[in-house]
């Protein structure tokens, strides 16, 4: 038998797979540059598993290397059917928790939390019952609010609702 392949029969395409080790690398680099002020125990600890996973991360990528110079593979990123992709609830569910990410420390945790589950039930229940929406999103950061900064003393970041509410709950 022979093992050539047909002509018509499309190559595999790696790049989805280059996805979690590429990130796996990030993180890494980021983790390594977190513990520079670490006990050099701690930095043992984490060069030790940092460098296994960068290890394993090359032996991965050369493999996917050699694929695709061995014509075996290729490493393509179908734009086209990309972008209508980007066009789902669950990409607006990944921006709104980004920009809850990046405002909490901006309008407080309370704010941010009301504005976050508000627009995130809003988004995944296709704008249903907006007002319904507000009142829950509401009710839960304001349990939020009592069951972590006023009960377990939480430092949280503080927006004008905390200011208000510490006068108030003193």
């Amino acid at each position: 038998m022979s093992d050539a392949k047909p002509e018509n029969v499309p190559k595999h395409n790696v790049a989805g797979e280059l996805i979690v080790p590429l990130f796996g690398v990030g993180f890494t680099a980021y983790y390594f540059s977190t513990i520079l002020d670490s006990p050099w125990t701690a930095q043992v600890n984490a060069f030790l598993v940092g460098s296994v996973l960068l290890l394993v991360s090359a032996i991965f990528f050369v493999r996917k290397l050699s694929d695709v110079v061995n014509d075996k593979a290729v490493v393509s990123i179908p734009f086209s059917r990309f972008l209508p992709a980007l066009r789902t609830a669950q990409t607006g569910f990944i921006v709104i928790t980004v920009g809850y990410l990046l405002f909490v420390e901006m309008i407080g945790y309370t704010l941010a939390t009301i504005l976050f589950l508000w627009m995130s039930m809003s988004l995944l229940d296709q704008g249903r019952k907006i007002m319904t929406k507000l009142g829950l999103a509401v009710v839960m950061a304001f349990i939020g609010y009592i069951v972590f900064i006023l009960m377990f003393e939480t430092r949280l970041p503080k927006g004008p609702i905390e200011i208000a509410l510490k006068g108030v709950f003193g």
